[in-house]
């Protein structure tokens, strides 16, 4: 540990009443730096919805939703991977990182083509017909922005995996103010989704720069990472397979709801998600710490202290998701006007379900969790793929009722799931108990289930 991580351990140190919390510094800057990122997505979602149209409003909520569908197959099929295998010591890790730092780079340029692919594909597809304006104009900002996006993300995940976690505080502390400036500038005048987009091109590009300045990624060693990559390939692929339909019911719901009820109700719920999405920030701050936990706990101590480290995350995410959304519940009607004025002053009932999805998809990811570092990845897939049929289906039917409608259809949706991933973790646990028993079965890799 050395530079700004060791002076936070310094500073508190040698303040009177915080020694104790330099032993959890790591755990505080982690929540630290997960709130930098929540405020700065609130705050860009603020700036936006009171400078655009509910039309370019939507644009940003179907851009963004974008975003996290490719973020979650960059996050399966590169990230994952170089966190199963990277070492948690800063001295092994650099021995990797070049590998694998540059390889994400390589990565970033064939999403920027396949965006430009989908993007071209779109505008052939909807022929100008305006009532798809919004959605074509989303995919094309894409292009630019995800990568940028990703190269931060990958960025601030390699500072965890070396225990920087105040290092990556610091990285998304910058991302928050190149953000919310980039936003109120490119907004004035004459602002459209165009430009207030740009602002996270910006914010990408700057603190993904920062993390990199901090963590050196070494002479780059491109074939090495794609041998590394290689080696992990069906892992990979079955992850990020899994992603394509927890896309439909979760982080890209937007889409889809613009695409069944129109560009007025995506805006709406765009609107009405700002307000909720911290708690999922609170999430990844448990998640970038946890779930290597996780995975040490099973090489440890086998599933008993696989369960034991899940349980323990499941109790915290209860208690400090829990207490911001019941506050975002009591609070709706204020917090609403505050944001967002009149604009979206009618969305206080939806707010309030919307609390309780996200409150629903917070239990859900220890579950996840767990299924990931067991390597269950085909029956999470199966999982996925059956809760995104019911998102599908109930979005169909309450298309009917609006926002509402749609947000009732995603409580159905969280409610199913959480069950049936409750039920999954004893399959896993169980098949994983049975498998290391087995004769001539001594390895992780015997009880995949050919879900690597």
């Amino acid at each position: 540990m050395r530079g700004f991580d060791a002076f936070v351990t310094r500073v508190l140190v040698a303040t009177p009443g915080c020694k104790g919390l330099a032993g959890a510094h790591k755990r505080l800057a982690s929540f630290a730096e997960q709130g930098f990122q929540g405020l700065a997505n609130l705050a860009v979602n603020v700036i936006l919805a009171r400078a655009l149209s509910h039309e370019g409003f939507a644009t940003i909520g179907a851009l963004m939703g974008i975003h996290y569908f490719v973020l979650g197959l960059h996050r399966t099929a590169i990230v994952l991977p170089f966190i199963l295998d990277a070492d948690t010591h800063e001295a092994g890790l650099r021995d990797t990182l070049g590998r694998w730092w540059w390889l994400n780079l390589a990565s970033l340029g064939a999403i920027a083509a396949a965006l430009t692919l989908l993007a071209l594909a779109c505008r052939v597809l909807a022929q100008g017909d305006p009532q798809w304006v919004w959605l074509v104009e989303a995919v094309s900002l894409s292009i630019g922005i995800c990568p940028a996006l990703l190269f931060f993300e990958f960025g601030r995940r390699t500072l965890y995996q070396a225990g920087r976690a105040a290092s990556a505080a610091l990285a998304s502390a910058c991302y928050l103010v190149i953000i919310v400036v980039a936003a109120l500038v490119l907004t004035q005048g004459d602002a459209h989704a165009g430009t207030g987009a740009m602002a996270w091109v910006v914010a990408g590009l700057g603190s993904g720069g920062v993390a990199s300045v901090i963590l050196a990624p070494g002479p780059p060693r491109l074939r090495e990472g794609f041998a590394l990559w290689w080696a992990n390939r069906s892992f990979a692929f079955w992850q990020a397979l899994t992603n394509v339909p927890y896309a439909i019911y979760n982080a890209s719901v937007a889409v889809p709801i613009g695409v069944i009820s129109g560009p007025v109700a995506a805006a709406a719920f765009n609107a009405a998600r700002a307000l909720t999405n911290p708690a999922i920030s609170i999430v990844s701050a448990v998640d970038s710490l946890d779930k290597p936990r996780a995975a040490k706990a099973l090489r440890d101590d086998g599933c008993a202290g696989l369960t034991r480290s899940i349980r323990r995350t499941r109790r915290l995410l209860v208690l400090i998701t829990g207490a911001y959304l019941a506050l975002v519940i009591v609070l709706a009607e204020p917090l609403l006007h505050i944001a967002f004025g009149e604009t979206y002053a009618m969305l206080v009932n939806e707010m309030r379900v919307l609390a309780i999805v996200f409150f629903l998809m917070c239990l859900n990811q220890p579950s996840e969790t767990l299924l990931i570092v067991l390597r269950e990845s085909r029956l999470l897939l199966a999982l996925r793929s059956l809760a995104a049929a019911i998102a599908l289906v109930s979005l169909l039917v309450a298309t009917r009722f609006g926002v509402m409608g749609c947000c009732l259809a995603l409580l159905v949706t969280q409610s199913l799931n959480l069950g049936l991933l409750r039920f999954a973790e004893r399959v896993a646990v169980n098949r994983h108990s049975a498998a290391r028993s087995a004769p001539n079965c001594g390895s992780l890799t015997c009880v995949q289930g050919g879900g690597a």
